[in-house]
């Protein structure tokens, strides 16, 4: 394990959960978002953290600020 890449399945997932946050993020600075809107996000975001830690954990080169969302 080192510098592996990432297989099509996990960029696609990735990619996926990524811009789920992007439009979760967009939903929330709207005034007509939904009452629970940061709860989403905020599930989101961890879902996509804990998604990269695992991928870092298994030798996965992969840049992403873990954590660093501004909540």
């Amino acid at each position: 394990m080192g510098n592996e890449q990432l297989t099509e399945h996990q960029k696609s997932v990735y990619e996926f959960l990524k811009q789920q946050v992007d439009n979760l993020a967009e939903e929330s600075r709207r005034n007509d978002a939904r009452p629970r809107i940061d709860q989403e996000l905020f599930s989101a975001r961890v879902e996509l953290d804990d998604f990269v830690e695992k991928l870092k954990q298994s030798g996965v080169q992969i840049e992403h600020g873990r954590r660093s969302w501004v909540y």
